[in-house]
Parts: structure tokens; C-alpha cells; sequence
């Protein structure tokens, strides 16, 4: 027997080969990566809001605290002020505004705007100011709202704009982005203006980046390093169990000496301890069965053959016997009739020995013919008519009209319906029988129905197993080693082909032989499905 006929051992190269297609160091290293890189996004995102919150509220705080201290310098200035003339008013304004004018030197990056209140959007008028040409639209309208119905500071975020065709400000060609502190301030003779501080903020929108940037860079980084640490420790403790499965797939290929290294690390020296202890075992458990199962076939083989002669002799003297039957008295002439009754059976069974003893000694051959199914069927079934009609039994048979071409061997072909429908008459229980045949361009299907005892759900894995039977009591009318279906499953295989069963207690069962037309072919349809029946 060889070693990868053993039971389980099929399955387990199948577990085999899905592993080597999924690599467990593959695997381990990808979900870490993944893990990692939620991980360290989640604390680079918490980390870098807090440093923009803690950047921009700082920036706040000095914004609101110089606008507050700037508005109080503004409001003492226009306090000294006793002319009523509107140009002297006016250069007041001026000299007011320049002094909230940053040098270029200076870097400060503030802007001051001064004017009316309640005054458009758009041009300056005559009595309002800003510095450095800043236009008057780099005020967002909703802080403006708020400045009107509010005696605090208020603040907004938006961009300062030049007035058109000017552009003096020596931070940026284009519109920085500002921080806008909004007040309002009461100026003698005039009323109430608002002011309105803008502070560049470029430079901390700069940092953020930097500090994005900073993470992001960091961030990929760490989790490289953590794929190439991960990679190394697993890659080192996937070996062992790389070189296990190894040496598992070659002891399934029948490789029995290979054995796993013990060298290394405590635990790895361990398992590879445990797994050659194992596979001592299995060598010696499968060698075991090996030489059972040689010693077996041959035995059966051996007296198979060896019956033959003294059968031989016996079928002779029966015959002798039978033929002079009339001669003898009743009792004589009917023991004469038992006996070579008995000796046929007997023929039949070691015939069927022999046979199983060609297939697990592997020596079976196939003798294709390009026959005609249809034809072969009812050669079979002619052939068992009066057997059927000695149990009140008739068959019936449904077929296509035009002939179905198959790549047979006539004489397996026959054994398989025979053996079903000996089965079928057996527990037919005096019950007409069915049998449905079937033809695509590349299948074959035949099914043979009966409407007797029926099988239980748990006896439908087991009919085609040797020497089963579903009612060892029950009187057989053939054979009786439980051999038959084995055999025929057998034949079947030979043919690519399958022997499908159902049955329920009652209702019968049914048997379905699918096989393809051409050999060599696979097995890809079924024309008669097995949930076709009414259950």
C-alpha cells in the first residue's frame, strides 16, 4: 500500500500546498505593517493637531494681548487732539497710522487697518487708513458683523490683500495668510472707528508644515524599521515551521527517512525533537500496514488461484452428477441441483476476489471499444430479466431515441449494470424498477431506481465500502460478499467516471453511473443530478 493511499495523508499535502500559497511570514509582517500604520497615523494626527492648536493659540493670545495694548496707544493719542479742523484731523489719522507702520526691518508682520464704522466693503474713504496700501476687502464681512455688535476683541483667519495694482508688501507675491484681531476704538471730535490688527502668520503655517512633513518623514521611517525587525524575528521563527511542512509534504510523498534538524534554540531543538519522534512513528505504523496489506493481497490472491483447481475438479463432478440427475431418487437429484447451484455461486465469488485482488495490486486494464451505450444496456438488463421476473419484477427503461456513441470496455461496463441491477432487484421488494438514461455531447448518465427498502442517510457513505452490507440478515438472491458495488465504483473510476447513491428509508434508492464519452476526458456535467428524485 502505498503512502499516499494512507488516509488523511491526501488531505494533509492539501493543507501543505494552501500554506506555501499564503506565506504565514508574509502574513504576519503585512498585518503588523497594517497595524503599525493605523497605530502611528492615529498618534501622528493626534500629535500634529496639538502642535497646530498649541501654535495657533499662542499666536492668538499675543495677537489679542498687542491688539488690546495697540488700541489703548490709538485712543490716547486722539485724546490730546483739541483741533476741530478736518485736515488737521486727517494728518492725526496719518501720524497714527504710521506709527502702527512696521519697518521693514522690524519683520513684525502686522498690518493695522482704521476705519469708519458701518463703512462698505470696497474703497477707503477719506478719513480711513491702513498700512502698506492694505486693501480694505482683506476684512472678511462676518468678522466685520461681529466687531459692530460686540465691546470685546474679535478674530478671524483670512489673507491680506494689497489694493489694485500695488503690491509693496515684502512678505510674499501673493496674499499671506493672516490672523485678523477686529476692536473697535473712540476717537474724539469723530466717533467710533473700528481697528483692525492683521498678523501675518506665514512663518507658523510654515512650522505646522514642517512639523507634518517632520511626522510624516518619521513616521514611514518607524514603520520600515519595524517591517524589516518584524520580517527578521519572524523569519526566524517561521523557518522551523517552514522545514516542518517541508519534511511533512516529502514524508507524504513517500520520503520516509526525512527527518527535521535539531540544532538551535531550545524550543526549536524541541520541536524538531517531537516532530522526528512523530515521524518515527508514522514509519513505523505506515511500513506496519505496508507489509499488512501486501500479505493480505497476496493471501487472497494466493487462494483465489488456488481454489480454482480443486473448484475445477468439483464443477466437473457436479456436472456429472447433474446430468445424471433423472437417474437418481428425488432427494438425490435435487442435492445434485443445490450442489452445482452452490458451486456457480461459489465460482461467482471468487471470481470477484480475484478481482479486487487486480485492483489493489494495481494491475488492471482497460479494452475501449467504440460501442453503442444504448445497445450494451439492454444486454445487460435481457440478461437479468428472468431473474427480475422470478421476483414479480419488471424494468423499465427510458432513452433517448438516437444512438449514444461511447469509448467503452463492454465488459466492465456490464459488470457495473449488472451489479445494479441485481441490487436494485434485491431490495426492490417485488417492485418495478426504473432505469433513466441520459447523453450530452461529452457525458453518459444511467440511473438505476427502485421503490423498495430504501437506505438510511447514514448508510449512503458506506454502500460502496467491501464486505458491507445494510442488513447482514437479509436472504441474497447473488452473490453475498458485499463486493459487488465495491467493484463496480471501482470499474467506474477506471472510466473517469462516478457512482452516485440515494435512498430513504421507504421510498427506495436510486444509483447513478455519470462517466464521460470520450476517454481521457474529465468529468464536468451530470445530466441526471442526483437531487432530481422528489424527495
Amino acid at each position: 500500500m502505498a503512502l499516499a493511499t494512507v488516509p488523511g495523508i491526501s488531505s494533509k499535502v492539501n493543507d501543505l500546498t494552501i500554506m506555501k500559497r499564503t506565506s504565514l511570514g508574509v502574513r504576519v509582517v503585512a498585518s503588523t505593517v497594517v497595524l503599525c500604520t493605523v497605530a502611528i497615523s492615529i498618534l501622528a494626527f493626534v500629535i500634529l493637531v496639538r502642535v497646530q492648536d498649541g501654535i495657533k493659540n499662542s499666536r492668538l493670545e499675543s495677537a489679542l494681548s498687542e491688539s488690546q495694548s495697540s488700541i489703548y496707544q490709538a485712543e490716547l493719542q486722539f485724546s490730546f487732539l483739541s483741533t476741530q479742523l478736518l485736515s488737521s484731523y486727517k494728518v492725526a489719522l496719518d501720524n497714527v497710522i504710521s506709527n502702527f507702520t512696521p519697518s521693514n526691518q522690524s519683520g513684525s508682520g502686522r498690518e493695522v487697518i482704521l476705519i469708519q464704522q458701518n463703512s462698505p466693503q470696497g474703497t477707503l474713504l477719506d478719513a480711513e487708513r491702513t498700512t502698506n496700501l492694505i486693501s480694505k476687502n482683506s476684512i472678511p464681512a462676518e468678522l466685520r458683523d461681529l466687531v459692530r455688535t460686540s465691546s470685546t476683541l474679535q478674530h478671524s483667519y483670512g489673507n491680506i490683500i494689497s489694493r489694485e495694482n500695488v503690491s509693496p508688501l515684502s512678505v510674499s507675491a501673493t496674499n499671506p495668510r493672516a490672523l485678523i484681531i477686529g476692536g473697535k476704538v473712540s476717537l474724539p471730535t469723530v466717533g467710533i472707528y473700528e481697528i483692525y490688527f492683521l498678523f501675518n502668520i506665514e512663518n507658523e503655517y510654515r512650522n505646522i508644515a514642517l512639523v507634518r512633513s517632520t511626522l510624516l518623514v518619521g513616521g514611514l521611517t518607524l514603520i520600515l524599521l519595524i517591517a524589516i525587525i518584524v520580517a527578521v524575528v519572524v523569519r526566524q521563527v517561521v523557518r522551523p515551521v517552514r522545514s516542518a511542512a517541508q519534511i511533512a509534504e516529502k514524508l507524504a510523498a513517500g520520503q520516509l527517512e526525512e527527518r527535521m534538524s535539531t540544532d538551535g534554540a531550545e524550543e526549536i531543538a524541541s520541536l524538531g525533537s517531537s516532530f522526528n519522534d512523530m515521524a518515527n512513528v508514522l514509519q513505523e505504523q505506515i511500513s506496519r500496514l505496508e507489509n499488512l496489506s501486501r500479505v493480505q493481497q497476496r493471501f487472497v490472491a494466493d487462494v483465489s488461484h488456488e481454489l480454482r483447481t480443486p473448484l475445477t475438479t468439483m464443477r466437473m463432478a457436479a456436472d456429472v452428477l447433474y446430468r445424471a440427475r433423472d437417474n437418481f431418487e428425488p432427494t438425490i437429484s435435487r442435492s445434485a441441483e443445490l450442489l452445482l447451484a452452490q458451486i456457480d455461486r461459489f465460482e461467482y465469488m471468487l471470481g470477484e476476489l480475484l478481482e479486487v485482488s487486480r485492483f489493489d495490486a494495481g494491475v488492471v486494464r482497460l479494452e475501449p471499444e467504440l460501442l453503442d451505450f444504448k445497445v450494451v444496456v439492454h444486454r445487460s438488463i435481457d440478461a437479468l430479466v428472468p431473474i427480475a421476473h422470478d421476483n414479480r419484477i419488471d424494468i423499465h427503461v427510458t432513452e433517448p431515441a438516437e444512438p449514444i456513441s461511447v469509448v467503452l470496455d463492454p465488459r466492465r461496463i456490464d459488470r457495473i449494470l449488472r451489479n445494479l441491477l441485481i441490487n436494485a432487484i434485491e431490495h426492490a421488494e417485488n417492485k418495478d424498477i426504473e432505469v433513466l438514461i441520459k447523453a450530452t455531447e461529452q457525458t453518459v448518465a444511467i440511473s438505476v431506481r427502485d421503490y423498495g427498502v430504501g437506505l438510511r442517510r447514514s448508510e449512503l457513505t458506506r454502500v460502496f465500502d467491501r464486505f458491507w452490507r445494510a442488513d447482514p440478515a437479509r436472504a441474497r438472491t447473488k452473490g453475498g460478499t458485499g463486493l459487488g458495488l465495491s467493484i463496480a465504483q471501482e470499474d467506474a473510476q477506471l472510466h473517469s467516471g462516478v457512482i452516485e447513491v440515494w435512498g430513504e428509508i421507504g421510498k427506495g434508492a436510486e444509483f447513478i453511473f455519470t462517466f464521460p464519452r470520450e476517454r481521457g476526458q474529465s468529468l464536468i456535467e451530470r445530466p441526471i443530478p442526483i437531487l432530481h428524485i422528489d424527495k
